[in-house]
């Protein structure tokens, strides 16, 4: 196994440290305080940003988020909109479509990345960037380091008055007290759920979370799995749980106190209905107190999760060949128009 995926999961609160004070420095146009509409633009890992955002801080946002991963810029998008271009590398190719259409259409363009031509671009228009040194990210894998992605946008979003929230990094020391613990049940969770697909659930301000594990599990452990929220999954879900009748599913529940009482109620009669059902469920219970924390720490679990996952099936959780032989593939084909 390679250890440097592992110090990047264990790092990952520093590097929400480091993005929250660097990105808090980037300065901005006056004009840039008067969007109308927000749009992220990313794929992959550099989308986390938005379902993070639509969950954990969706009470905050002042203004309309929209997400973009396709080729196609909205219409709506114009010299009212704030356009985040979020790709790690800054490499990935429909982000830096889509941040040439938007400078083309007027918009208020910001990128978050760690260099790339998508820096260029923003040099090119003189318009303003986050880039970051990811020295807190050994791995180098993107999925590895978003604390700077997220954190970084967060810090961004507030400076700009569209986040009506300020994140207090102290949270994050309580990580701390309870890495061992997440991690030793990531640990026993992963043994469980060899030879399955899991299907991840959560609600609320850890709804990203869910995502965000479902694509690690992909990426990380080579592994096919899938996420629903709660309580959207009640409305269809459920009666999916019936056939084929040797389906190899395990449904893994986020839980926490800070959910509302409805949807924690949601949540336990929702394992329920999936145990009738003959399919395997299991629960983590976060353990730290605050929103933020929360989602750190649910994250970091995540990273240890699909971790322990890549060990139990002997796979590189750093290694992407088929998205790496994809894009190399995709890279001799014709233009995107």
């Amino acid at each position: 196994m390679n250890d440097t995926a592992l110090q990047s999961i264990e790092l990952i609160p520093e590097q929400a440290k480091q993005a929250l004070a660097e990105a808090a420095a980037v300065n901005f146009p006056d004009s840039f305080r008067e969007a109308e509409n927000m749009v992220i633009a990313g794929m992959g890992g550099s989308m986390y940003v938005f379902y993070v955002l639509e969950s954990l801080y969706k009470t905050f946002l002042t203004r309309p988020l929209s997400k973009l991963n396709t080729y196609t810029l909205p219409n709506f998008v114009g010299p009212k909109t704030l356009f985040i271009a979020s790709s790690y590398s800054g490499t990935t190719e429909e982000v830096i479509y889509n941040l040439k259409e938007a400078h083309k259409a007027g918009a208020m363009c910001v990128a978050v990345s760690n260099g790339g031509e998508l820096i260029a671009i923003q040099k090119e228009h003189n318009a303003p960037y986050y880039q970051f040194e990811p020295k807190h990210n050994p791995s180098g894998q993107p999925r590895m380091g978003q604390g700077y992605m997220l954190f970084g946008c967060a810090s961004i979003l507030e400076q700009l008055g569209y986040l009506n929230s300020t994140t207090d990094i102290s949270v994050l020391d309580e990580i701390a007290g309870v890495k061992e613990a997440m991690s030793r049940e990531a640990r026993e969770l992963a043994t469980k759920l060899k030879g399955v697909i899991p299907v991840y659930v959560a609600s609320d301000h850890l709804s990203g979370n869910a995502h965000i594990v479902r694509n690690q599990t992909n990426e990380t452990a080579k592994l096919f799995a899938d996420y629903n929220t709660i309580p959207e999954l009640n409305h269809h879900l459920m009666e999916g749980l019936k056939n084929p009748p040797d389906k190899k599913l395990a449904f893994v529940f986020i839980d926490s106190e800070l959910y509302i009482n409805r949807n924690r109620e949601r949540l336990n009669l929702t394992r329920e209905v999936v145990e009738k059902n003959g399919v395997g469920a299991y629960t983590y219970t976060v353990k730290t107190s605050t929103r933020i924390a929360q989602f750190v720490e649910v994250l970091m679990w995540g990273g240890y999760l699909t971790y322990y996952l890549a060990a139990d099936y002997k796979e590189n959780p750093n290694a992407i060949p088929w998205v790496d032989y994809f894009k190399e593939k995709l890279g001799t084909l014709k233009d995107i128009r």
